[in-house]
C-alpha cells in the first residue's frame, strides 16, 4: 500500500491496528451481547475518525481538539478490552497483545498532543 497524508503516521498505523483486532474481538462477544459489541465498534471507529478529521481540519487548535477525541476514545476502548478479558471472551495473551498496543497508542497521542500545543 502506498501511504499518503495521515497514513504514513505511526499513530495512525496503530489506531487502524487496533480498529482491526478489535473487530476480530467483537466476534469472539456472544450474540446476545450487542451493547458491548456496539461500543467497542463504536470506540475503535472513533480513535481513527477523530484522527483523521484533526489532520485535515487545517489549524492546530483543531488538530489538537480532535486528539483529545480521539485518546478519549482510546481509554474507553482499552476498557472494554479489559472487560472482554474479565468475561474470558478474549484470552490473556489476547488482552496482553491489545493492552500494550493501545498503551503505546496513547503514548504517541500524548507526545504528538504536547509537540502540537508547542506551536500554537
Amino acid at each position: 500500500m502506498n501511504k499518503k497524508g495521515h497514513q504514513w503516521m505511526r499513530i495512525w498505523q496503530n489506531a487502524d491496528r487496533l480498529e482491526e483486532l478489535t473487530q476480530k474481538v467483537i466476534k469472539l462477544i456472544p450474540g446476545n451481547n450487542h451493547k458491548l459489541k456496539g461500543q467497542l465498534d463504536r470506540a475503535s471507529n472513533s480513535i481513527t475518525a477523530n484522527f483523521v478529521e484533526g489532520y485535515y481540519s487545517g489549524s492546530i487548535p483543531e488538530y489538537i481538539r480532535f486528539l483529545n477525541y480521539g485518546k478519549r476514545s482510546l481509554g474507553e476502548l482499552h476498557q472494554h478490552f479489559r472487560s472482554c478479558h474479565i468475561r474470558s471472551y478474549i484470552t490473556e495473551v489476547e488482552f496482553n497483545a491489545l493492552d500494550t498496543l493501545s498503551w503505546q497508542t496513547i503514548y504517541l497521542f500524548d507526545r504528538l498532543i504536547r509537540s502540537l500545543k508547542k506551536l500554537k
